[in-house]
């Protein structure tokens, strides 16, 4: 009877440690699956510098907007420091890029041809007692007194008739009767006699003031009125 016992607790023993040795196979830890490293990020190709255009010079119609000049266009100077520095200039002709200006400084009336060209305005013609006011655009001419010369840059020299000019501001400002400007192109002139003369141009409405220098002597032109019609 002991002998039955015993074997049924040794049986039941052996079943319960089958058991249990299955269980723990079944939830042993199962080998990790491998994670993929992560794909490298892209790098953007580097951009292709941008060609800038170039940079376009001044042309010849931005040199003639510093002495514009058409048909019935009229500039009143009013002066000092000489009975002649008032005067009245007139634009009478025009053919191509040639302009005839007359200037009446009450003494008397000069005829004055002025030809525009690619980089300069140059003076090509004079000529005093013109009263009757003809054009005179075909006559051979006597002068070539460049005036105003590319580029139109602080430092540029140039020598014209025996003269000596150079471009000195180009953002210069000044009050005249007629009003107060900014950024306006100065050339000073230095005559041969070492007298000096000092131009103020303004774009879109030319000559705005002369100052001539002489030692301790000065004279004066100043723009008073501009008409454009």
């Amino acid at each position: 009877m002991k002998k039955r016992f015993l074997y049924k607790s040794m049986l039941i023993t052996f079943i319960l440690i089958a058991m249990i040795a299955t269980v723990l196979g079944c939830t042993a830890k199962q080998p990790e699956t491998p994670v993929p490293d992560p794909a490298p990020t892209p790098v953007p190709p580097e951009p292709v510098p941008t060609e800038q255009p170039p940079v376009t010079p001044p042309t010849a119609g931005d040199i003639s907007q510093y002495m514009p000049m058409k048909v019935g266009y009229i500039w009143q100077y009013e002066g000092d420091g000489n009975e002649y520095a008032s005067y009245t200039s007139r634009v009478e002709y025009q053919e191509n890029n040639r302009y005839q200006v007359t200037k009446d400084n009450g003494g008397t009336v000069m005829a004055n041809i002025y030809e525009v060209t690619d980089d300069s305005i140059i003076h090509v013609y004079q000529m005093g007692e013109s009263y009757d006011q003809k054009n005179l655009l075909n006559e051979k001419e006597n002068l070539e007194e460049v005036l105003i010369k590319l580029p139109l840059q602080v430092g540029n020299k140039w020598i014209s008739e025996e003269n000596t000019y150079e471009i000195i501001d180009t953002k210069a400002s000044i009050t005249v009767p007629y009003g107060t400007f900014d950024n306006c192109l100065v050339i000073k002139r230095t005559y041969k006699d070492g007298s000096e003369e000092f131009m103020y141009y303004k774009e879109g409405i030319g000559l705005l003031q002369s100052e001539f220098r002489s030692g301790d002597f000065k004279v004066f032109s100043r723009l008073k009125d501009f008409s454009s019609k």
